[in-house]
């Protein structure tokens, strides 16, 4: 059992969302055949993350942008995995039509999406994740002192200029982002978010079954290795789990590569061939 699991949770916890649907088709007909799609955002940021991606995939289908715990608009909540699983359930048993998602995770996001995926697996119709790989070595060494960690970050974002933050990220701008960065960046919540990422181990990852996850990397920033160590394991557990990278990622390629982003989405969920740019990790 993660460190981060325990017996003393608050039921029914209601979690912020913004849920954009496909137009109504000119004859009255539902214009959506697909379930529902379910983001979660990195750690700091906010549903804004994905502004990039939606526009890609919202003729097609109901998206539902979350705040997750500790952030934006569900601040009053504190961020941990099990808040943020005990959220997310209720949303998906109250709130999505067939008590069913499929899950796309960014970072903290996919830490979430995989743990949800091994607590609600019923819940869960596909899982996208990406650079959310357990760490390993020397980033696990500093991801595992989030007091050290977060008190660099808070001062780099606290002195950084919007140009160097962004260059720090290696994305093109999104104001309305970095507000809502400044005001979630907080210790308490970096000692919460990357508390989780370490917690989560491989010995947790092979207890998922019976859902079809995919798990990226980024070429660019995130662990390869790791990334097809997990992918390898899940793979020995359901034929249907796979590994890939995308070399030319960043971390946060979803504002990056927002179209390619949505593709690999997209390809996910109706089972379909992914974009040449996913190289299969094996």
């Amino acid at each position: 059992m993660s460190s981060q699991e325990s017996n003393s949770k608050q039921p029914n916890l209601e979690i912020s969302y913004t849920r954009l649907s496909p137009s109504p088709h000119p004859n009255g007909k539902d214009s959506s055949h697909h379930a529902p799609i379910v983001f979660l955002h990195g750690l700091e940021l906010c549903y804004i993350e994905f502004s990039r991606t939606t526009p890609f995939l919202s003729k097609d289908y109901e998206l539902i942008l979350v705040d997750l715990p500790g952030h934006s608009r569900s601040r009053d909540i504190p961020f941990t995995l099990d808040n943020a699983i005990d959220a997310l359930s209720h949303l998906i048993s109250t709130k999505v039509a067939g008590g069913r998602a499929h899950i796309v995770g960014m970072s903290l996001g996919g830490v979430v999406g995989l743990q949800l995926a091994r607590r609600r697996p019923e819940l869960v119709l596909s899982l996208f994740c990406t650079g959310c790989a357990p760490p390993s070595g020397f980033r696990r060494w500093v991801m595992s002192r989030p007091g050290l960690l977060g008190g660099v970050e808070i001062v780099l974002g606290k002195f950084a200029t919007d140009a160097m933050f962004w260059l720090s990220l290696g994305v093109e701008a999104v104001p309305e982002l970095r507000e809502e960065f400044r005001e979630n960046q907080s210790m308490e919540l970096l000692r919460a978010g990357y508390s989780a990422c370490t917690a989560v181990t491989l010995e947790d990852l092979a207890e998922i079954r019976g859902v079809r996850v995919a798990i990226v990397a980024g070429g660019k920033r995130d662990s390869v290795e790791q990334t097809r160590e997990v992918g390898r394991m899940l793979k020995s557990k359901d034929q249907e789990c796979e590994a890939f990278v995308v070399r030319d990622a960043v971390h946060l390629w979803d504002l990056q590569f927002p179209e390619l982003f949505a593709q690999g989405v997209r390809a996910w969920v109706d089972r379909s061939e992914m974009p040449k740019e996913f190289e299969v990790l094996k």
